[in-house]
C-alpha cells in the first residue's frame, strides 16, 4: 500500500512536470510547442529526475505526511525554488541547445510546480482518504492498540479500523477501547454486520491462531477476497520495525536470510568505497575551516577516536571531529566513565553543536569505511561498554552484528538520538528491520533521508 500511494504520487507528479513543460513553451511562443518540446524533452526529463529526488528529500513522498497544510505546499515552493537553480547550473554547464531555455525553465517551474500543487490537494483531499483498506484485528494485544492509534492519528496510512474480534480475549485493553469508536465482536460476521463496506484485511494476533471457530471463519474470508495476514507482518510493514513480541531464535532463524543478501552486500561494497571517496574529498575541502573552529572554541584535539562494535563483534577505532570538552586525561568528555551523550549535555561545545546538527562531525568516518570497518549505510556502532549492558536486557541485541555498521542508518532516519537504554532497544526494532528487509531501494531512501536531516539540521 505504502509503495503503491507513492507510486501514483510520482506518476502524477511527472505527468505535472511534463504538462509544465509542454505550456510553459506554449506560454513562451504563444504557439503550439512541436519542435522547441522535442529539443527539451532529454535535458528536462533529466531535470524531472532531480525534481522528485528533491521532492523526495523534501519529504513529499512520505505518504503518512501527506495533509493539506500551507507547511506541505512551502515544501513544495521550496522545491520548485531548489530545482530552478539546479536548472540554471546545468544549462549553464551544458549550454549547447537549440533554443534558450531560461525562461522557458521558469515557466516549466512555475506551470509544472503548480499543477503539482493541485494534484497534490485533489489527492490528499478525494484519492488518499478514499485508498483505505477496512482491517479486522483478530485478537487484543498492546501492539494491537498502538497500532489503532496509529492508524487514527495518520489516517494517510491507508488503513482503517473496521473493527477488533475480542471474544474474552484480554478483557482489560478492550475495555479501554471501549468509547473509542472501534467495533468489537466475537466473531468476523459479527464485525461485518456493522461495516456496510466489507472487510478487506484481517490481522492474526499469534494467540489466536489456534481458535478452532475463528479459523473456520478465516478459512471462509478467503473466498470473499479478504486477506488474511499475520500481526508480527503488517506491524512491521506498517510501523516499519520489528516487534519485539516476535524476538526468538525460531523466528529470528525463520526471516534473516542472510545467505540471500550476500550478492547484495558484495555490490554494496563498491558505492560505499564510491560515496567514501566523495565524502573524503568534501573532509579536504572543510578541514582547515573546521579545524582552526574547533581548535578556538575548546582546549583538546581536533579529531576524537573511540572504541565501537562492529561486525561479528570486532572493536575498532571509530574518528569523529571533536564536539565535547576535553575534561579526562585521554581527552574524552567523561570522568565517571561511558554515558550517554543527552539533549542538552552540557560537555557539547558551541561548534560541536552545530557539528553535530549538520551531521560533519561524522565525516571522519569515512576513513572507517575505506578500512572496511563500516559501510555507509547500516546500524550505528556502538560502544563496547553499552553493548554489553543492553546484551544482559536483550541478548538478542549481537543480531545487530550480522552486517558492518554504517555512518548513517534506518534507526537514524526514523528517530534523531537514542540517548538510554530504553531508547537503544527501540532502535534495536529499527535496525533489524533494516537487516531483514535492506536492499537498493532502502538505502536510497536512507540516504535520501539523511540529506534531509542535515539541510534541517536535526541531527544531535
Amino acid at each position: 500500500m505504502y509503495r503503491l500511494k507513492q507510486i501514483t504520487l510520482l506518476i502524477g507528479d511527472f505527468a505535472g512536470l511534463y504538462a509544465g513543460l509542454y505550456f510553459g513553451i506554449y506560454l513562451r511562443y504563444l504557439t503550439t510547442p512541436g519542435q522547441n518540446f522535442i529539443n527539451l524533452l532529454a535535458p528536462m526529463t533529466l531535470l524531472f529526475f532531480l525534481a522528485t529526488i528533491i521532492m523526495f528529500i523534501a519529504g513529499l513522498y512520505d505518504v503518512t505526511k501527506a495533509k493539506n497544510s500551507w507547511v506541505f505546499y512551502q515544501k513544495i515552493i521550496t522545491s520548485a525554488l531548489v530545482w530552478i537553480v539546479f536548472g540554471i547550473i546545468y544549462f549553464y554547464i551544458n549550454p549547447k541547445q537549440s533554443i534558450s531555455p531560461k525562461t522557458i525553465l521558469l515557466l516549466t517551474s512555475l506551470v509544472g510546480f503548480g499543477f503539482i500543487s493541485v494534484w497534490r490537494f485533489l489527492y490528499n483531499r478525494f484519492i488518499v482518504l478514499n485508498l483505505k483498506y477496512n482491517t479486522v484485528f483478530a485478537g487484543i494485544t498492546p501492539e494491537v492498540v498502538e497500532l489503532i492509534n496509529h492508524i487514527k492519528q495518520e489516517p494517510q496510512s491507508g488503513y482503517c479500523v473496521a473493527g477488533i474480534i475480542s471474544g474474552n480475549d484480554n478483557l482489560e485493553l478492550a475495555s479501554s477501547l471501549k468509547g473509542s469508536g472501534v467495533v468489537l465482536g466475537n466473531t468476523i460476521a459479527e464485525i461485518n454486520k456493522q461495516n456496510k463496506e466489507g472487510v478487506n484485511i484481517i490481522v492474526l494476533a499469534p494467540h489466536m491462531a489456534t481458535n478452532s471457530n475463528l479459523l473456520k471463519e478465516l478459512y471462509q474470508s478467503l473466498f470473499h477476497q479478504i486477506s488474511i495476514i499475520s500481526l508480527s507482518d503488517f506491524y512491521e510493514s506498517t510501523m516499519h520495525r520489528i516487534p519485539p513480541f516476535t524476538f526468538s531464535e525460531g523466528w529470528f532463524v525463520a526471516h534473516l536470510q542472510e545467505q540471500q543478501k550476500k550478492i547484495y552486500d558484495r555490490l554494496r561494497i563498491l558505492s560505499d568505497y564510491l560515496l567514501a571517496i566523495i565524502v573524503g574529498i568534501f573532509f579536504i575541502i572543510t578541514f582547515p575551516l573546521v579545524a582552526l573552529a574547533i581548535k578556538l572554541s575548546s582546549k583538546g584535539q581536533v579529531f576524537f577516536s573511540q572504541n565501537r562494535v562492529g561486525r561479528g563483534g570486532m572493536i575498532f577505532k571509530v574518528y569523529k571531529y571533536r564536539t565535547m570538552k576535553s575534561l579526562s586525561a585521554d581527552g574524552s568528555a567523561e570522568t565517571n566513565g561511558p554515558q550517554f551523550a543527552t539533549t542538552k549535555d552540557t560537555r557539547i561545545t558551541s561548534v560541536g553543536k552545530v557539528l553535530r546538527l549538520t551531521r560533519i562531525d561524522e565525516i571522519p568516518q569515512f576513513i572507517n569505511i575505506l578500512k572496511g570497518h563500516m559501510s555507509f549505510i547500516g546500524p550505528r556502532p556502538e560502544r563496547p561498554e553499552f553493548v554489553n549492558q543492553i546484551t544482559e536486557q536483550m541478548p538478542f541485541y549481537s543480531l545487530r552484528h550480522l552486517i558492518k555498521p554504517g555512518l548513517t542508518g534506518w534507526a537514524q532516519v526514523q528517530e534523531s538520538y537514542y540517548g538510554t537504554i530504553e531508547e537503544n532497544l527501540r532502535k534495536l526494532e529499527y535496525d533489524l528491520y533494516y537487516i531483514k528487509n535492506r536492499n537498493f531501494t532502502l538505502d536510497i531512501s536512507i540516504l535520501l533521508r539523511t540529506v534531509n536531516t542535515i539541510i534541517r539540521l536535526a541531527g544531535r
